[in-house]
């Protein structure tokens, strides 16, 4: 994808003593060649360093395949939404998605644990160029009327994979061997119209291994789009109609009691959860009225969405709308883990675009940048484990704030966007 948007090497003429040369012959490959080779070159070096700081241990994706053994009858007497299908030194952990999703995670259970952490390890990386590649033609899509060009796209692309590869979200779900960025690949290529499937089916897909995406119908339903809302409910529905044919009994367990039992999937009030929900739970309020003031937060935070969307649809900047809508799932889900975050790939750089304006409102943008970068390179788990020397999910209250900060500033930016002046005139949308 990277060599792809090099430009093409300009020949060079040969005078009329010059011997004639072989087509296919090195001295005439080799030009066209070099930047290729160096692309992949510098690939290959930036995915090294990205594989290496993750420090990949795969303890998420050994609960997909133990989750997929279980559903194949293959693990024991455990069943799939046991509440220990993988036992740590601390907790166990189950198995949390559809059982759509257990199914598609059956060819990883055939495969020894490593092939099946080199192939998710790969896919993600494939992932990660592909947003960076996303990201750098965002960019340059808002340039000026007449501005000149940006040259060597290729390093900025590396230079893309490098910096987001290596921030917190990227870095511990490769770590963890998880499948977020999986899942943000099938929603941008729906959202982005990068395939010939109608509008929605990609994201209700998405939806079908890991319930958080339906949050994107906002997205359809902030444009009026009833068409790829039903073919988001009907792909959806598929995933899990075929859950329940291909497994009836743990169809039912799910989506009639595991399903309401949010504390299946970890403490509410860990520092790791990176959510509205989290704060909240850490507040101090009775437990009678944590669950009213969420839900009251998590329809502000959906109100001010919708607005913030319909402001980039009316810019014509498609990848404003997608992390707007990002922001709203991630900060209304129950449980939002830090790497979850990956959506910050897109956050940034609408962000930045946004802080071109004049006045206050740059100034703000520019602050809560500034504010999320160290917020969004250290999670709770690099903070306890750096200066404990264990992994802890609760902390004293200035490690309560910072973290909080991981979706107190996202939601802050909301309300900016949600508040911006229509300019049409703003960055292009990245589709086409």
């Amino acid at each position: 994808m990277c060599s792809s948007a090099l430009p093409a090497v300009p020949s060079v003429p040969r005078g009329p003593g010059s011997p004639q040369q072989d087509p296919a012959s090195p001295a005439r490959v080799r030009p066209a060649f070099r930047p290729a080779a160096a692309s992949a070159l510098g690939g290959a070096l930036v995915l090294a360093v990205v594989v290496a700081a993750a420090q990949i241990h795969g303890l998420d994706l050994s609960v997909y395949r133990e989750g997929a053994l279980a559903l194949l009858g293959r693990a024991g007497d455990k069943d799939l939404y046991d509440d220990a299908l993988v036992q740590t030194d601390t907790r166990g952990l189950p198995f949390t998605y559809p059982p759509f999703a257990a199914i598609l995670f059956v060819p990883l259970a055939l495969v020894p644990q490593s092939v099946a952490l080199g192939i998710v390890t790969a896919l993600s990386c494939g992932c990660l160029a592909g947003v960076a590649a996303l990201v750098v033609r965002y960019l340059r899509s808002a340039r000026p009327a007449g501005a000149t060009a940006p040259r060597h796209t290729a390093v900025t692309v590396l230079a893309t994979m490098l910096v987001l590869g290596l921030s917190g979200p990227w870095r511990e779900g490769l770590g963890f061997g998880q499948v977020n960025a999986l899942l943000m690949v099938l929603v941008l290529a729906d959202l982005l119209r990068s395939t010939r499937l109608p509008s929605g089916v990609l994201v209700g897909i998405a939806a079908g291994i890991k319930l958080t995406p339906l949050a994107f119908g906002l997205v359809y339903l902030a444009r009026r789009d009833w068409r790829s809302l039903a073919w988001l409910a009907a792909s959806f529905g598929s995933t899990v109609a075929l859950g329940w044919v291909l497994a009836p009994r743990e169809s039912a367990v799910f989506w009639l009691d595991a399903l309401f039992d949010a504390s299946r999937v970890g403490a509410t009030a860990d520092l790791y959860n990176v959510s509205l929900n989290s704060i909240v739970a850490q507040s101090g309020l009775p437990g009678s009225l944590q669950r009213p003031v969420w839900a009251l937060a998590s329809l502000a935070v959906i109100s001010v969405g919708y607005l913030a969307i319909r402001r980039a649809d009316d810019d014509g900047d498609t990848v404003r709308a997608i992390a707007a809508n990002a922001v709203v799932m991630l900060a209304i889900s129950p449980i939002s883990w830090f790497h979850h975050w990956v959506w910050i790939a897109l956050v940034f750089p609408a962000a930045y675009l946004s802080a071109r304006e004049e006045g206050a409102r740059r100034t703000a943008v520019r602050v809560l940048l500034a504010a999320l970068v160290p917020v969004m390179m250290f999670s709770s788990i690099t903070v306890t484990l750096t200066l404990t020397g264990a992994v802890s999910g609760e902390g004293p209250l200035p490690l309560r704030l910072f973290t909080a900060l991981g979706v107190v500033l996202p939601v802050a930016l909301l309300g900016l966007w949600a508040l911006r002046p229509v300019r049409r005139t703003a960055a292009l949308p990245a589709h086409g």
